[in-house]
């Protein structure tokens, strides 16, 4: 059912169907759509329903929370004042189901409004709770006030219609979800009364313990990782590199040897119980990538600690690290096949933004012929004019390309001489059409019964759809048969690199395993 989104004298906005009859005083604004999408209206434009002096100045952000099931939306100053002029009988509003708000709701609302303009924190407000995808908020959760102390009080209510089927325990175990993603959070606590069963049962389902009775009220608290200790600098010795690169071959992650940009401050924090390396963070500008809005960043916790609140803590953390340094985002990749990394980063709100392609082909398999209209040399490594046309050419096509979520490489000629000339002593390989180069590729040197890598691969932006990888993968697969080596592995982004991973295929490389890149909001937005 279409609805428009209503305002009146006062200033007060609110959502209506669109073909009901109007109440008295209240007119349209013009804007129809779906009830979700008149909310988010109201909330971007008009800052919510209620009076517009009763708006905070500054007031930009709000928490969106969801679950496969649930909606916690959370509400600005305006947005609460509306709520309570709702329950009143001050305003009215389609927003709700019957019999929603709740006095419980009242007492949550003039709570908030109490508050000093220094608490009023991003996402430890007060959030209306629906259904997902879309729908009338059937009940409210939130935060007495914003942690003090390392502990945070929530309450909640929801509509006698909405209970009984899961949702204010799925509400509670997704906000401490969050809450505990922030920094210094550890300690999350509630109360209820004795005669109130069905909010002690949500309590006890979400993971909260009865820690004491008072006079008719029950005092409940989750702890995080109560027993874990809190994470300290990396050492960045050798014994510790040595165990950070254990520790990422054991979750298959990696993340354990990024280079960040000079002079940059990158977070380095690591989790160590005695001599045993727990769990890692890293996170910052890596070298080699202009990425003005985002922070690159890897959570790697051992299997033994795990689902005890060690990556939740620590990405709070990289949170608070990447908003310090003025970054709105968050990327980070995980293997395939690496399911409880995959599950973990969806869960935190994290969304896939691009694939790496990752082909092998084994020694023995059919050669495969270039394309006729192309040659293929060798730089010889003592040429230095040879040398020096490589780096020219791959700095022009690194600065042409764009990486998942608008990232670029650095195109710096030092970098990229020591990168893949310095760094390595395999093939550089450079591609012609009528001449003219058109596109590179540098191998990682093959040995007999070794395993041979593509460092790397492009074309210029022109030569794009002509064929020219096809053409450098036939070279360098002729030259590592020709040394023996065992395979000949190469990555391509599916979406930056679509004809390398197009052609990748039928150039005798099969696929072995792929690589998701995520992103994720720092303050998520509605």
């Amino acid at each position: 059912m279409p609805y428009q989104v209503v305002t009146n004298d006062s200033g007060r906005h609110s959502t209506w169907p669109d073909q009901k009859e109007l109440p008295d005083g209240w007119e349209t604004t013009g804007f129809v759509g779906s009830q979700e999408e008149c909310l988010d209206h109201i909330a971007r434009i008009w800052d919510g329903p209620g009076p517009r002096t009763v708006r905070v100045p500054g007031w930009a952000a709000a928490n969106v929370l969801t679950t496969e099931r649930i909606r916690l939306r959370e509400l600005s100053p305006a947005q609460v004042a509306g709520l309570l002029e709702v329950l009143d009988g001050e305003a009215v509003s389609d927003g709700y189901v019957e019999n929603y708000p709740l006095v419980g709701t009242g007492f949550g609302a003039r709570n908030f409004q109490t508050r000093t303009p220094d608490e009023l924190r991003f996402g430890f407000g007060m959030y209306l709770v629906s259904a997902q995808p879309g729908g009338p908020a059937f009940g409210d959760i939130g935060f007495h006030r914003p942690p003090a102390d390392g502990v945070a009080e929530i309450g909640f209510s929801l509509a006698e219609s909405a209970r009984g089927q899961g949702y204010a325990t799925e509400a509670v175990a997704e906000l401490t979800r969050w809450a505990f993603t922030q920094p210094g959070v550890r300690r999350i606590v509630a109360k209820t009364t004795t005669d109130n069963t069905g909010a002690q049962g949500v309590l006890g389902r979400a993971g909260f313990r009865l820690e004491r009775t008072g006079e008719n009220v029950l005092h409940y608290a989750l702890q995080l990782a109560p027993d874990l200790p809190e994470s300290e600098p990396m050492r960045d010795d050798e014994e510790e590199r040595a165990a950070l690169s254990k520790l990422g071959k054991v979750r298959k992650a990696g993340g354990d040897d990024l280079a960040f940009v000079a002079g940059s401050d990158p977070l380095r924090r690591v989790v160590r119980d005695g001599g045993k390396l727990l769990a890692y963070a890293q996170s910052g500008d890596k070298e080699g990538v202009e990425d003005p809005t985002n922070h690159l960043m890897f959570i790697v916790v051992h299997p033994a600690v795990a689902r005890r609140g060690l990556g939740e803590r620590l990405l709070g953390e990289v949170r608070e690290h990447a908003r310090a340094h003025g970054k709105t985002g968050m990327v980070t990749g995980t293997p395939d096949d690496d399911h409880p990394s995959v599950a973990w980063v969806r869960k935190h709100g994290f969304r896939p933004i691009g694939h790496h392609l990752i082909t092998r082909r084994d020694k023995g398999a059919a050669p495969v012929e270039a394309p006729g209209e192309f040659t293929v040399e060798v730089m010889d490594r003592a040429d230095g004019a040879a040398v020096e046309e490589f780096v020219a050419l791959a700095s022009r096509t690194v600065a042409e390309a764009t990486m998942p979520g608008g990232a670029r490489m650095t195109s710096d000629p030092d970098e990229i001489r020591r990168d893949l000339v310095e760094e390595h002593d395999g093939a550089l390989l450079v591609c012609r059409a009528s001449g003219a180069p058109v596109g590179w590729l540098a191998l990682t040197a093959p040995a007999v019964g070794e395993d041979a890598w593509v460092l790397a691969a492009q074309v210029v932006v022109e030569a794009e759809g002509e064929g020219a990888p096809a053409a450098l993968l036939a070279a360098a697969a002729r030259l590592a048969d020709e040394a023996g080596a065992a395979s000949l592995t190469a990555v391509a982004e599916e979406d930056g690199q679509r004809e390398l991973a197009e052609t990748l295929p039928g150039s005798g490389f099969l696929p072995v395993a792929g690589r998701t890149i995520w992103f994720a909001e720092v303050d998520p937005r509605p």
